[in-house]
């Protein structure tokens, strides 16, 4: 018996950036801008996260009365 999953054809893939490369230009270019903009979002919650995290230990504020 086998685990659910195991051998099933994903539902979703990511393209790899070859195939990325054969679009033309300006499709190429929204596609570099909408990884972009992802990671620069994923960068800011990660900073935000960080400085949330040094704040609550060193006492320099209290998040849970923010909320």
């Amino acid at each position: 018996m086998s685990a659910p999953g195991i051998g099933k054809e994903p539902h979703f893939t990511l393209p790899d950036f070859d195939s990325v490369a054969k679009l033309p230009k300006p499709v190429r270019a929204l596609v570099y801008l909408v990884v972009m903009a992802v990671l620069t979002v994923a960068a800011l919650g990660a900073l935000a996260a960080t400085i949330a995290v040094i704040g609550q230990l060193s006492g320099a504020f209290d998040i849970f009365q923010l909320i």
